[in-house]
């Protein structure tokens, strides 16, 4: 048995792209390698309750920050 979900990521109205990942997080750090232009995406995945997407804002991860004197 795979400890795996599955993701599903709304690309366009009609058009969506699933993941297998172990967890949200590699889920849509994968994701946003593949769409890089994106800037926000709704999520829904197997193990969520009652199905309601969510709505992720991308990019995901660290922000590099630049202090400027």
């Amino acid at each position: 048995m795979s400890d795996k979900k599955l993701f599903k990521f709304k690309v366009d109205e009609d058009k969506f792209e699933e993941i297998e990942s172990r967890g949200y997080k590699r889920a849509v750090k994968s994701f946003q390698n593949k769409f890089n232009k994106l800037k926000e995406v709704w999520v829904s995945w197997d193990k969520q309750p009652y199905g309601e997407p969510k709505l992720q804002k991308l990019p995901l991860g660290r922000k590099k920050r630049i202090n400027k004197w």
